[in-house]
């Protein structure tokens, strides 16, 4: 994908999809994939103008040279293409339904999501909870909130957080929710590495349904053509859990492969399928958002459903059941989901999702996912010291022994944090690459000590 010498030694600072790493891009068809399929979003699913992502998603905190790429924007088609300095390098298309893809047409705009809020109360509706539980400190806890839509409550005062969306749930009530101007609780926001624990469940429910088991191997026909290739012994077990073995570049220097998988590539799970192995499979935990893709496509190819029964699974089997209206999961231009990264969900949904976690997988008496599966999803792995497990983090997490605390996370400030034993689940949903903006952990302890429950310690060292 290195079409102009001179552009192809274009640098970014730091960029990531996902893990606590620095990215830097180094050929400008990234770039222009990036700014492609980021605003193809924005616009045809959220209803932005390309105004409003410019400083922020693609704005100078990820790099300032992202100015440099233009964009044109196709409404008839739903696409958009970018380049720099007006040549157009990368297109990204929008389907909709399914969202945009670099390099698949388009297939019309269709209508942004907006949605009329429903008046129930919490978690059947959008509105707060009739009977909350009391707290300990209600004043406390507003200000907390308050506090993370201001600069330097929780990070570096010369930096804004860029918070968008705070939830708060506690006993399975609806406390809290507050949204920044220019977004609601109902906008479909970008879930970075989120997407990995949704992506988890919906291989938890494909395993319910007999479509696969977590010790499978032999797991891609690209593996399989040679009889000696050691990467068909790598278990469903090992892409869950990040140990694959796979060299994978997750720290993103210059020639990092998680930018060029997702945004110049047709297959992001081929890509990453292409590595040669590096561990033996099971050996070492290595965050890997390859991984997660890989697990993606072996579940759409164990599931034995045709492309469109495909493309409806994520809804079918997990969106419409828990009632998650604004949830739009993205795809490559293969076909397969993009699951370690592009997965749109509402902030009240991403509650949602939280507390079915913390209810064993059930969602209003119904078991969505597995209670086995969730017991595995919230049981820390040894390798990886107590901090993940089935494509989940922990905080406090102890090897062998069910965590206290759940989390989503991803690269710019987007996190669930679940409690099951107090059914509490907290939604931080924002955009900011600079890390010193915002501390998870300090504001968590704020919120906790509100709620009267024990925060716990931090034991990550990435997420």
């Amino acid at each position: 994908m290195r079409l102009l010498p001179l552009l192809a030694v274009f640098t970014m600072a730091p960029l990531a999809a996902c893990g606590q790493v620095e990215e830097a891009v180094d050929s400008a068809p990234v770039a222009a994939g990036l700014v492609a399929r980021t605003l193809c979003t924005a616009i045809f699913v959220q209803g932005r103008p390309e105004e409003d992502v410019r400083p922020y998603e693609l704005g100078p905190s990820l790099s300032p040279q992202l100015e440099m790429f233009k964009a044109e924007v196709d409404r008839e088609k739903g696409e958009v293409t970018a380049g720099p300095g007006g040549m157009n390098f990368m297109t990204a298309g929008h389907t909709p339904g399914l969202g945009c893809a670099v390099a698949r047409p388009g297939e019309g705009a269709g209508q942004p999501v907006k949605l009329t809020p429903d008046p129930r109360p919490w978690p059947q509706g959008d509105s707060l909870s009739a009977k909350p539980p009391a707290i300990p400190d209600a004043k406390g806890l507003d200000l907390a909130i308050a506090d993370a839509f201001r600069p330097g409550s929780y990070g570096n005062p010369a930096v804004d957080p860029v918070t968008r969306s705070i939830v708060i749930i506690h006993q399975g009530k609806l406390l809290r929710a507050v949204s920044a101007r220019g977004f609601t609780n109902l906008t479909p926001q970008y879930s970075a590495s989120m997407a990995k624990t949704v992506s988890a469940a919906l291989v938890g429910i494909l395993a319910a349904e007999g479509k696969l088991t977590a010790a499978d191997t032999d797991l891609l026909p690209e593996w399989r053509k040679n009889s000696a290739d050691p990467r068909r012994a790598i278990s469903i077990d090992n892409l869950l859990n990040m140990e694959s073995g796979l060299d994978f570049n997750e720290d993103y220097g210059p020639g990092g492969d998680p930018a060029r998988m997702l945004y110049a590539e047709n297959s992001a799970a081929l890509f990453a399928a292409a590595k040669p192995r590096r561990d033996a499979p099971g050996s070492r935990w290595y965050y890997s958002s390859g991984d997660t893709n890989i697990l993606m496509r072996v579940a759409r190819l164990k599931s034995g459903l045709p492309d469109d029964a495909w493309d409806r699974f994520p809804r079918t089997a997990l969106f419409e059941p828990m009632n998650l209206r604004t949830a739009l999961f993205e795809q490559d231009a293969n076909g397969d989901f993009i699951g370690s990264t592009f997965l749109f969900m509402g902030a009240l949904d991403w509650a949602r999702f939280g507390l079915m976690l913390a209810d064993g997988g059930q969602f209003e008496g119904k078991q969505i996912v597995p209670a086995d599966w969730v017991a595995r999803m919230s049981t820390p792995t040894a390798l990886s010291e107590g901090r993940y497990s089935t494509q989940t983090w922990f905080r406090g997490g102890v090897p062998g022994q069910k965590a206290r605390t759940l989390e989503l996370a991803g690269f710019a400030g987007q996190y669930v944090t679940i409690v099951p034993e107090t059914r509490t689940v907290i939604v931080r949903l924002g955009f900011q690459p600079d890390r010193s903006a915002w501390d998870q952990q300090r504001f968590l302890e704020r919120v906790f000590k509100s709620l009267g429950v024990t925060a716990p310690a931090e034991n990550r060292k990435t997420d």
